[in-house]
């Protein structure tokens, strides 16, 4: 069963606060190289591989070979726990056209660094909304910026409903007419 490195305890004035575990050097110095200097841990989970997966106030960090890779929270689309594989998925976002990129991590429980993925993630998103093109089927337009600075930049992208095909002449068009929409009312 994978470790979990976040417990809670009472302080002396009473209040429940949440400590971290040691973690393993490995993991903090793969942690540190990957963000070119120091991020501290909030929650991390160890793998059935024996590797772990920590997450930052700014990033995920995934097990990539024999080092860790950093993924700020805006450019994790979704994520996905799969209780009968014991598989947490994380899927990135990526250019238009190009599919998802997927990252699954074998766990037995996500536990606490589950919480925080879907957490960061949330508060990742500025604007979400959908915008009909072709009857009520349309384009979702997401900007999101890394919760960890409120000055970041907000990344935009869109995904077209499903039965729209992207070859249908002039939908792409419309969908980034209305991705420059939304973005001009937001002003961001």
């Amino acid at each position: 069963m994978g470790r979990v490195g976040v417990g809670a305890g009472w302080d002396d004035g009473g209040v429940l606060r949440l400590r971290r575990s040691v973690w393993p050097p490995e993991l903090v110095e793969g942690v540190r190289v990957a963000a070119g200097g120091r991020d501290d841990i909030l929650a991390a989970v160890q793998l059935t591989d024996e590797s772990w997966v920590a997450g930052t106030r700014s990033a995920v960090y995934l097990p990539d070979g024999d080092k860790v890779r950093r993924v700020g929270w805006e450019a994790i689309e979704r994520a996905a726990w799969d209780s009968e594989e014991s598989v947490l998925r994380v899927f990135e976002t990526t250019a238009f056209g190009t599919p998802l990129r997927s990252t699954d991590l074998a766990v037995d429980d996500p536990g606490r660094f589950g919480q925080l993925l879907r957490e960061r993630v949330d508060a990742s998103i500025v604007v979400q909304r959908h915008v009909p093109l072709v009857g009520k089927k349309g384009v979702r337009i997401v900007g999101r910026r890394n919760p960890a600075t409120t000055d970041a930049p907000v990344a935009w992208n869109f995904v077209l409903d499903k039965g729209l095909e992207p070859n249908r002449p002039g939908l792409i068009e419309q969908a980034e007419a209305a991705l420059r929409s939304v973005r001009d009312e937001f002003g961001i």
